[in-house]
């Protein structure tokens, strides 16, 4: 095949550029995106219950759900949390489970239960999550000038109505989500005093209103030849029509305007968004699947500033930007891949000693990377942080195809070979040792795809970017790459800047090579007992490294969570937010806050409770949070001492897909029963027994809500013959609104309720009556007690049922210690211990990495043996993974990194990677054993011929990752684990390969032969 290539380089050239062209528009037709399009295996069901109590949501709606939904197959883990007026279950599957079969039997199950909710209670929200439905940046839009609540309700209505459907008809935008409505309701306000001189009971004014607010169906009627559609007007569609509703009392004709005062005003609010100083909305913007994100921040981008033209009343800003964060990630990616390939061409300069054939790794380089692209497209591959990682890992490997193919047409050529000859030799030599290589290394990707959950999908695009990269360079460096150097070096003649390259270049590298490699097989067992020490103490410091799931990363940015932890209103959880914002905005870059519950619809986090608030805090430098969030923790603890303060990341979308448990270790308190949770005095008891047994640990009681409980008195209700159902719908009516319909607007349904004046419940129990069976009024007050309590804020639940979860951050090193002491206290005193955390889903990581080390080494075994034919030889080669892996690991111990996924995947790919050498020196041994040089001259010579390829394939792969170590940006600073550890496995496994592995060799060479005598 070679040779008929130099016979057609013409054809060569043509061929290439077609893929070339091919390739650059594949990759502007590829989607781009932050990470790539996988479903997250998570469904949530949100459900609400205006008024109820949070032992009612409990009993009523999330037992019975949750003992369903656990049902369902591929369940790994469920968990519930019941609140006053609303519930949320998260139910987390398998990788690899459909979730579109998944959705319809979650489905299924909470329709089956459906039938047994309270008729108020409307049908649960069902919401399956992927990447795409993650937000790609927010919105924030309030008025410039803004006096009423009436107008901000306006306002909100106008963003439904016109802003979000003008930004959800951008072609590249899925859908946008909003937070911070106001929802309108028509209210009536009856005069007390008239109602009682006449009368009239809130029951009469419902009846009244539902006899005029009826939705009747349309009829048909004949008419000779014709049929027309007869349908009733007796539908209220305004306000005005409300008002002018009659109540015949007692033979007199009465209006509802006579007797009470009614208007459209906003619903009792349960969240407010606060940017800034300013009350406003925040609009989640979601793009679709396949769309480019740049293409789409674009087109918003456009649009805002028609908004600003046409609506210089409102305020628009954005926030969050992952498109800026992908922008910048790629940019320094891409600026790290030219990056890597310069230094790779310079490092060429110092050994090929000309400067024509580093122009050919300059061509090859790039014309690999385009053709990648293509193969991208082919493989429904988008351009991705991961993806472009991964091609940038492969760039040092790509580079190391054409620089050992061109190595050997030199060499060949220096043995007088003419160049045709020399670069059809120098080819088909290498190309099945190259092939094994390639094997190899994709060998060792390919058991990272098959990491349970999240990772195995998501280092998909990695392990095909490089398999990928890896191949389309063996095609290129064994058919372009010869021709192009015939080409170059046919008509050529040595020039200045070749003259200078020699003079510049590295010389005697053979001989200092050769001074190594006697004085290593004269001290042979000096080497072998240092190899083994550094097995050993590599080892034993990977049990000293601290385990983590994910790298720490650098940021700005924080989310700090704030609970009151008392039973305040959503007016004085507002009033606390906008003194916060007053007081350390201009500390900040940006600062919001979501103030009560989040009223987002994909909404796959906690929700909050109104006496909850959640800060977002950006500034300038990462420097400056520290200081910024210290001073709102203290401020809060001095002013609210009972309040806790929570600090989280700001999770970008990767950090999203693997959203893990922040807490070291959670223990979950369960009692005997399964429906009821323990008592809060015990759980509280115990929490502060464990605080005096183990003082490190800082533990944190479970939140806590006060409720007034009113106790009805038997004994009263029979003295004053009043029946206790007619003592409730008193309360209830006094207490809360009565709902009594809905307004027909023609463009949403506005609830009708009747409403009084707002009074504390003691005002409500002092002044309230109930008529007795004797129709005497009977002051509540003397028919109830009423108390306060304290209570559970929320009931969590999971698959062992009712739960109180303990979140322990300090644990140091002896975790399974604290596992064990916890488990023994609580049996003591009755309650069942469950443990949940990072230090799990550490340890699995850890087994699973175990397990795809193993595999990956079982497939290098097999490769190996196919190319050399021999069962033994294989095993020399492998010898020298466990040798770098403990070396690396003595580098992360003494660099301080952690464990993590990042570093333990860079250790597999090094293991694939290092090994490449080898077989080609080993390859080039045996080749010369066979023409007939003894075992030490063959080792000898073996290793002068592959000194320079060698250092050059190593120098470029880790020049290649050189640049990943001092960005910023997302990607680099995820990937910078494994370059790290890349680096140290590439730099001891160049020194492994040139003079241990030769050792090794040596050894089994003596044994065979001793075998064979």
């Amino acid at each position: 095949m070679v040779k008929f290539l130099l016979q057609r380089p013409v054809a060569v050239i043509m061929s290439t550029i077609a893929f070339i062209v091919l390739g650059i528009v594949a990759s502007f037709r590829l989607p781009v995106s932050l990470m790539p399009e996988i479903d997250i295996p998570e469904i949530t069901v949100h459900y609400t219950w205006d008024n109820a109590s949070i032992n009612e949501v409990e009993n009523t709606l999330t037992s019975g759900l949750r003992g369903q939904l656990q049902q369902i197959p591929k369940l790994t883990e469920i968990q519930s949390e019941s609140k006053e007026g609303s519930g949320l279950i998260t139910m987390k599957f398998e990788y690899g489970t459909s979730l579109d079969y998944a959705f319809i039997e979650v489905n299924q199950k909470v329709d089956a239960c459906v039938n047994n909710f309270p008729k108020e209670v409307q049908r649960p929200t069902i919401i399956k999550a992927s990447t795409s439905d993650l937000p790609v940046f927010y919105i924030h839009i309030n008025l410039k000038e803004y006096d009423s609540e009436e107008k901000f309700l306006e306002f909100c209505e106008f963003t439904d109505a016109v802003l979000k459907k003008r930004l959800e008809q951008l072609p590249d935008v899925a859908m946008v989500d909003i937070s911070g409505m106001y929802s309108p309701e028509l209210y009536i306000l009856p005069d007390e005093a008239k109602l009682r001189s006449l009368k009239i009971t809130q029951d009469q004014l419902k009846s009244a209103i539902d006899n005029n607010n009826q939705v009747s169906g349309s009829l048909s009627v004949k008419d000779g030849y014709y049929l027309y559609s007869i349908s009733f007007a007796s539908q209220i569609t305004s306000p005005e029509e409300l008002e002018n509703v009659y109540l015949n009392i007692n033979g007199r004709l009465l209006q509802i305007k006579d007797i009470a005062h009614s208007g459209i005003r906003p619903r009792e609010k349960r969240g407010i968004f606060f940017h800034e100083d300013k009350q406003s909305l925040c609009l989640a913007v979601i793009k679709q699947s396949n769309a480019r994100m740049s293409a789409m921040k674009e087109k918003v981008t456009e649009l805002l500033d028609q908004f600003r033209e046409e609506y210089p009343d409102v305020e628009f800003s954005v926030s969050r930007d992952q498109a800026l964060l992908l922008n910048y990630s790629i940019d320094n990616l891409v600026q790290s891949l030219w990056q890597g390939i310069l230094l790779a061409i310079v490092t060429m300069l110092f050994f090929l000693k000309d400067a024509r054939s580093p122009v050919i790794i300059a061509i090859s380089i790039p014309v690999s990377v385009v053709i990648s692209m293509l193969f991208f497209q082919l493989a429904g591959i988008s351009i991705n942080t991961i993806s472009l990682s991964g091609l940038i890992l492969g760039v040092g490997m790509m580079v190391d195809n054409s620089i050992i193919t061109i190595d050997n047409i030199n060499q060949h050529r220096t043995r007088g070979k003419s160049l045709f000859q020399a670069c059809l030799d120098g080819t088909n030599e290498i190309i099945t040792p190259l092939l094994s290589s390639v094997l190899t290394t994709c060998a060792i990707f390919v058991p990272l795809i098959f990491m349970s959950g999240i990772a195995g999908a998501l280092f998909y695009d990695q392990a095909m970017a490089v398999a990928i990269g890896l191949f389309v360079s063996l095609a290129v460096s064994i058919t372009i790459v010869p021709v192009v150097f015939h080409l170059l070096f046919i008509h050529a003649k040595e020039g200045k800047a070749t003259r200078f390259i020699q003079r510049i270049s590295f010389k005697h590298l053979e001989d200092y090579y050769t001074s190594i490699f006697h004085f290593i097989f004269r001290h042979k067992l000096i080497v072998m007992s240092a190899c083994l020490l550094i097995l050993v103490l590599g080892f034993v410091l990977a049990f000293q490294l601290r385990l983590e799931r994910m790298p720490t990363i650098d940021t700005n940015e924080m989310i700090l969570r704030v609970d009151w932890n008392s039973s305040i209103h959503m007016d004085e959880n507002e009033l606390r937010v906008k003194n916060i914002i007053e007081r350390f905005g201009n500390t900040c870059e940006e600062i919001s806050c979501h103030a009560g519950e989040k009223m987002f619809f994909l909404n796959r986090e906690k929700n909050q409770n109104i006496n909850e608030a959640e800060f977002y805090i950006r500034t300038l430098h990462a420097e400056e949070l520290e200081q910024v969030i210290s001073s709102i923790r203290e401020y809060i603890k001095a002013d609210y001492p009972a309040a806790k303060v929570d600090i989280a990341k700001v999770d970008n979308l990767f950090e999203q897909l693997f959203k893990d448990n922040d807490v070291p270790l959670v223990a979950y308190f369960s009692g005997e029963s399964r429906r009821g949770g323990p008592e809060l005095d015990s759980v509280n008891t115990f929490i502060e027994y464990l605080d005096s047994i183990m003082p490190t640990l800082q533990l944190d009681k479970p939140s806590t809500s006060e409720r007034i409980v009113v106790e009805i008195l038997p004994d009263r209700l029979a003295l004053y013959k009043v029946n206790q159902g007619a003592l409730i719908n008193v309360l209830e009516k006094n207490i809360s609104k009565m709902n009594i319909g809905k307004l027909n607007t023609g463009s949403r349904y506005v609830p009708i309720v009747i409403t009084g004046e707002e009074k504390t419940i003691l005002d409500i129990i002092h002044s309230s009556f109930v008529s007795n069976s004797d129709q005497l009024d009977i002051p509540i007050s003397a028919l109830t007690r009423m108390e306060r309590k304290l209570d559970y804020k929320s009931i969590i639940g999971r698959k062992e049922g009712v739960v109180v979860p303990l979140n322990i951050y300090h644990v140091g090193d002896s975790t399974a210690q604290i596992i064990q002491r916890i488990k023994k206290e609580a049996g003591n005193r009755s309650l069942n211990t469950t443990f949940d955390g990072q230090y799990f889903s550490g340890q699995e990581t850890l087994w699973e990495m175990v397990v795809v080390v193993i595999v990956a080494i079982l497939m290098l075994y097999f490769i190996l043996a196919a190319q050399f034919e021999s069962l033994t030889l294989p095993i020399i080669l492998l010898v020298e993974i466990p040798l770098d892996v403990a070396f690396t690991l003595l580098i992360l111990w003494l660099s301080g990194i952690s464990l993590n996924l990042m570093s333990m995947i860079g250790i597999v790919v090094m293991s694939g990677i290092v090994i490449n050498d080898s077989i080609l020196k080993i390859d080039t041994i045996i080749r010369l054993q066979r023409s007939g040089l003894a075992l030490e001259e063959a080792i000898h010579e073996g290793g002068v011929r592959r000194l320079k390829p060698i250092l050059m394939t190593s120098l470029t792969t880790i020049f290649a990752l050189v640049p990943m170590l001092w960005g910023n940006d997302i990607g680099t600073q995820l990937q910078r684990p494994m370059s790290i550890t890349l680096i140290a496995g590439m730099t001891v496994g160049t020194f492994v390969s040139l003079f241990i592995i030769p050792l090794f060799y040596y050894y089994l060479e003596r044994i065979f032969i001793s075998r064979k005598k």
